[in-house]
């Protein structure tokens, strides 16, 4: 194996602000069979003083009855899953989190965004900040328990260069996180032309026993890892749909992601019906999808296949529906990202009903909640995520925000206490109250990176409309909305017209602008 060249030790620098969304990788055959599996890869355990990188071709051999520890050991068998003590009881925390692609600098960049011109060091060691950061900030300060992560991009010189796993191991570390086992969602016997460029990873502070990955139509694998809580079996499957969740067209390729989960999930069912089961990570589909798209899609993956709701009472009885823990916050609390002007809820935790019996594991009531930090991952005031952006050496975290529950190996049937069943058929707007009455005026030195996201007051005149052009404070600066109405009032102002108004400061293709959100925040 050739020598490995790149960044071997990860210094980072903490970066607080950003912009941009990045492509979304659908790159998997469309012909992928409706449950193909393939063993997944683990990679050695991080923290102190692990070493060097575990084979990841030919010799991660795992699956079904394949111990992990074993074969990376090389003892060539399997160790006993321990006998646990009923007694012991701990509380731990499970974390779904779309990092907005974590690229490598191998230079083999999918995505024109991740070329060397526009992503280089500064950016990824600021990026790895951002997320590290970010994990450091919930729990005790050594991170999650398991966190189910999306979007890191997937190997493609693995003699050559760090991969992004390897350098996010490295930056877990420097950062005092975990220590984690790292399980990756690689098809081993796909090839890198056929592969998605990114992939789902999972992390665990618990020993994993089994890895599997199935193979999906134009998305990402799921990735199932079997885990030991202290001797009590969790499975978590971490996804990664196929985007667009708007579009009834994408739906139907989500239909046959959702099929390929909902028929592992039962197939485990029917062999151990109290079964804990976690599913988790960004389905590309929103909680309320039904409701939201009525009419436009008849069936929806994540309501009529993987068979959401939120009726938390169901749950104590002998079911295979999955409570979705959005259903723990009023519905107008609810959002991982933004669009348009609204939340979305595409990061999700989902749970089967022997996480409410009394043996193994159990959810811990009314723990599912959104991690927002503001400053960090998110902007104050409005609390919409701060999204990443290669400029000025990379700024921002991710468009995602995580999502958070706790579990307890207590045996003791976890109470239904709050729970909010409704499924609204419209998604809440961005809460700008807070936001709008700090404004500041727009100034000729308000553009910079600090202030991304912030709302401002702007008077100008128009002075461009191909793009949309405003001169104000001496500077020239786009502006935008994505409103409809709203567009054509812009639209209509006239050449040299003078406008005034609130917008929010983002950037676009390398240019600053201020996007209106809503119709009111124009007063012309």
């Amino acid at each position: 194996m050739g020598k490995k060249h790149g960044l071997h030790e990860v210094w980072i620098t903490l970066i607080l602000f950003g912009l941009s969304a990045c492509g979304t990788d659908d790159k998997v055959s469309e012909n992928a069979p409706l449950s193909e599996i393939d063993e997944g890869e683990q990679v050695t355990k991080s923290g102190p003083n692990t070493g060097t990188k575990a084979k990841e071709e030919k010799d991660s051999n795992f699956g079904e009855d394949v111990d992990p520890k074993a074969s990376i050991e090389g003892e060539g068998k399997q160790t006993k899953r321990p006998d646990y003590n009923a007694s012991k009881t701990r509380e731990f925390s499970i974390v779904a989190y779309n990092v907005e692609n974590l690229f490598d600098l191998d230079g083999i960049a999918k995505y024109a965004d991740y070329a060397p011109v526009h992503y280089g060091n500064s950016q990824l060691q600021r990026k790895l900040e951002g997320i590290t950061e970010t994990l450091h900030r919930i729990g005790d300060g050594s991170g999650p328990d398991v966190v189910l992560l999306q979007e890191i991009e997937l190997d493609r010189t693995p003699e050559e260069h760090l991969s992004a796993t390897e350098l996010l191991k490295q930056a877990l570390d420097a950062k005092g996180l975990g220590p984690y086992h790292l399980a990756k969602g690689r098809i081993k016997n796909l090839s890198l032309s056929e592969s998605s460029v990114t992939l789902c990873l999972t992390l665990s502070k618990f020993p994993i026993e089994k890895i599997r990955t199935h193979r999906v139509t134009r998305a990402r694998a799921i990735l199932e890892t079997h885990l030991s809580i202290d001797g009590r079996p969790l499975v978590v499957f971490n996804n990664h749909w196929k985007s667009g969740a708007s579009s009834a067209e994408m739906e139907k390729v989500r239909l046959q992601n959702a099929e390929v989960l909902r028929g592992r999930i039962d197939e485990l069912l029917n062999k151990e019906p109290s079964l804990d089961i976690v599913v988790g990570g960004d389905l590309n589909s929103n909680y309320n999808q039904k409701t939201l798209f009525k009419g436009v899609m008849p069936k929806t993956a994540v309501n009529d296949v993987l068979l959401s709701h939120g009726n938390e009472s169901l749950m104590q009885s002998n079911t295979r529906k999955l409570y979705n823990l959005w259903h723990e916050l009023p519905s107008k609390d609810r959002g991982s990202e933004v669009w348009t002007g609204r939340w979305g809820t595409l990061m999700h935790l989902l749970l089967s009903n022997g996480l409410y019996d009394n043996s193994g594991v159990q959810y811990v009531a009314d723990s599912f909640k959104v991690i927002v930090l503001p400053e960090i991952n998110a902007a104050p005031g409005t609390g919409v995520p701060r999204r990443w952006t290669n400029d000025f050496g990379g700024v921002g975290v991710s468009d995602h925000l995580p999502v958070f529950a706790k579990f307890t190996t207590k045996t003791e049937r976890p109470s239904v206490s709050i729970n909010h069943s409704n499924t609204p058929s419209t998604q809440p707007l961005i809460n700008y109250t807070k936001a709008i009455a700090n404004a500041e005026v727009f100034g000729a030195k308000t553009a910079s990176p600090e202030n991304l996201w912030k709302v401002y007051r702007f008077s100008g005149k128009l002075v461009g409309k191909n793009p949309l052009t405003m001169e104000t404070a001496g500077k020239r600066i786009r502006v935008w909305s994505f409103d409809s109405k709203l567009k054509r009032r812009l639209f209509a102002i006239k050449q040299d017209a003078s406008m005034s108004g609130l917008g929010y400061l983002s950037r676009y293709k390398g240019n600053w602008q201020l996007i209106l959100e809503y119709d009111d925040w124009l007063d012309n």
